[in-house]
């Protein structure tokens, strides 16, 4: 009798018998170089890149899947593989630096004294399924610069969508967070 028990447990638990449920993906964005058009001559002094922050509802590690008719889901097999502000603050202080836009790049936490500092805000970052049958990753953004004295010294925005049909959604979201930046560094 005692024998029969644990068996009996884990069946009941659904450990035996069916399918196993596909383990979820998690993602990641890293800086894609051929997305960053590198600046001739830096245009601008050494800038700390301040921060990074995602909008809600696009913050949570679960994909935002945007779909037709204007409803949002949450994808709960692809997610990313820490905070998507986590993720994307080292993207983005290696896509700043690959620009050449500023004479140097430093990081958030640095106890370097620079004159700027660079703000991020992703607005949208999500898996655009609004069109039937495509998939693209979509990223829009606003960089701030801020001067010394906390003032705005300038604003640009920046979007990209990249299709993301292969499911590859790494490339993807890496492709369209680089090139978004890329875009708004180019009007600073």
């Amino acid at each position: 009798m005692f024998i029969f028990l644990p068996a009996a447990l884990a069946a009941l638990s659904g450990c035996f018998g069916g399918a196993a449920p596909k383990a979820p993906a998690h993602w990641t964005v890293e800086p894609q170089a051929a997305s960053v058009e590198r600046s001739v001559a830096p245009r601008r002094a050494a800038v700390r890149v301040a921060g990074v922050t995602v909008r809600a509802p696009y913050d949570g590690m679960r994909l935002a899947v945007m779909r037709r008719g204007g409803s949002l889901a949450s994808d709960p097999c692809n997610s990313f593989a820490a905070s998507p502000a986590a993720i994307l603050r080292g993207a983005a202080q290696d896509v700043v630096e690959a620009s050449g836009v500023f004479a140097g790049v430093v990081a958030a936490n640095s106890s370097a004294s620079v004159p700027l500092a660079l703000e991020v805000t992703v607005r949208r970052l999500a898996l655009d399924c609004r069109v039937e049958g495509a998939r693209s990753a979509l990223v829009e953004l606003t960089a701030v610069l801020v001067g010394g004295g906390r003032e705005v010294v300038a604003t640009a925005r920046g979007e990209a969508s990249i299709p993301a049909i292969s499911g590859d959604y790494s490339a993807a979201f890496s492709s369209a967070f680089s090139s978004a930046l890329a875009e708004a560094l180019k009007r600073l």
